[in-house]
């Protein structure tokens, strides 16, 4: 009986060979459809990343260009503001030095008028108090004249402040990796070991249900798929 023995022993084994491939590839074809959804993972990942990044350079390219309007309004109305102080300051000055050309030559009519000389005491004191007004005008002029060149600086500013520099570092995409087990192999030897433990238990309990009965062909160390001593 240890041809039915060994026959029982090779089923035993081969269904558990089988089984062990079987095993192996279904686990490799689970790693593998793990794999391709991480790959599409990446793939929409890597798409948006890029959509965002795009989007943020065209918001950095657009405060560029508004900066470059607002720099340029600002520097326009700052040199038309300048101008037209300038201007107005002169034809301030010519104003008051024709008013105190025309004050003094009044002053001096009313005075030879009245028989009193321009270098009369009364007339010299007159006259200094006409110009010590004139010059407290003047210093009022050139001050105002100062403090709206500032403002104007100040405006200046305050429009150039409305500028948006801020920019968002450009990032690099990392595809996620690794972390997929492929456990085919060890699937593999694990199946082999069972089926070879399988199919010496099969060729062992066959030799023992027909090897009985007596013969040297019930002896079932003669099985291939004994592991103990030989007789």
């Amino acid at each position: 009986m240890g041809v039915a023995a060994g026959v029982m022993g090779g089923l035993a084994l081969a269904q558990g060979v089988m089984g062990a491939f079987s095993a192996s590839s279904a686990a490799s074809a689970q790693a593998q459809a793990q794999k391709l959804q991480q790959q599409q993972a990446n793939f929409k990942n890597e798409w948006a990343h890029a959509a965002e990044q795009r989007n943020q350079m065209r918001q950095f390219q657009a405060n560029l260009e508004r900066n470059a309007l607002i720099e340029r309004g600002a520097n326009t109305d700052r040199a038309l503001a300048e101008l037209y102080l300038d201007k107005n300051f002169q034809n301030a000055k010519g104003t008051l030095s024709k008013q105190t050309a025309a004050t003094n030559a009044q002053f001096l009519g009313t005075m030879q008028a009245r028989g009193m000389g321009s270098t009369s005491g009364t007339a010299r004191a007159l006259l200094r108090q006409n110009m010590s007004a004139v010059s407290a005008n003047m210093i009022a002029l050139k001050t105002n004249y100062r403090q709206s060149y500032k403002d104007i600086e100040n405006q200046q500013s305050q429009k150039l402040g409305q500028r948006q520099f801020s920019f968002q570092e450009q990032s690099v995409f990392l595809p996620v990796t690794g972390g997929i087990a492929d456990s085919s192999s060890s699937a593999l030897t694990t199946g082999l070991i069972s089926a070879g433990i399988q199919g010496v238990a099969a060729g062992y309990s066959a030799n023992l249900q027909y090897g009985g009965g007596g013969g040297g062909g019930g002896d079932y160390t003669a099985s291939p798929y004994f592991v103990g001593p030989r007789q």
